[in-house]
């Protein structure tokens, strides 16, 4: 019986497919970003779907990921990225510069098939959970960032949650209290700040 209801049931209860209030505050940011590109030739690097196609203004728009049961238009690691250089108008990376074993190698990459003037959008976390997929390397704060991203010519770095959001994720990070607590997801992604010292996690917007 219980093992029916993990299987069958929980999984169909509305309230677990609330995002948290940490990814919505997130794509608030994403959202506000996206907003400022032209429609161009896009690569999306680490995409396991296609959910971020409609929000990025694209005419062509490419997914690139290590995993091929994923079904990406390119299979390979992004270290070692095989592609014409200075060849995409935007390159899009979402949550995945943590997983990488040498970011700067793969930025290296990134800002390589980027056209000149072109712009890269990459979101990556500070305070989170270990989560390896496959695995986990990284935390990454605004010198770090700014670092990797030196030979960029405009680099804008901007912060997601704070310390009350950071607060809510500890108390909310799985169990059974989802089921009612997913509902203030919403409410507790608002609690942004301008300044904090206990961001979630970094969205980078930065020009060849």
């Amino acid at each position: 019986m219980i093992r029916y209801i993990r299987k069958h049931v929980w999984p169909r209860i509305p309230t677990l497919h609330i995002q948290t209030a940490s990814r919505i505050s997130l794509n608030r940011l994403l959202k506000r970003q996206f907003e400022k590109l032209e429609a161009g030739l896009v690569l999306n690097v680490g995409a396991k779907s296609s959910s971020l196609r409609e929000l990025i203004p694209h005419t062509h728009l490419l997914r690139l990921d290590i995993d091929s049961s994923n079904n990406p238009d390119i299979c390979c690691d992004i270290h070692d990225f095989e592609w014409e250089s200075n060849y995409f108008d935007t390159v899009v990376s979402i949550e995945v510069l943590e997983h990488l074993r040498d970011p700067e190698r793969a930025i290296s990459q990134i800002r390589r098939v980027l056209k000149v003037d072109g712009v890269a959008i990459l979101s990556t976390r500070f305070l989170h959970q270990y989560h390896p997929d496959p695995e986990d390397h990284y935390r990454f704060t605004w010198d770090s960032l700014s670092y990797l991203f030196r030979e960029f010519s405009e680099v804008e770095i901007f912060h997601h949650g704070n310390k009350a959001q950071v607060f809510w994720a500890l108390i909310n990070s799985g169990g059974r209290w989802r089921v009612f607590l997913n509902v203030l997801n919403p409410i507790i992604s608002r609690f942004e700040s301008a300044r904090t010292t206990y961001p979630l996690g970094f969205v980078v917007w930065a020009r060849k």
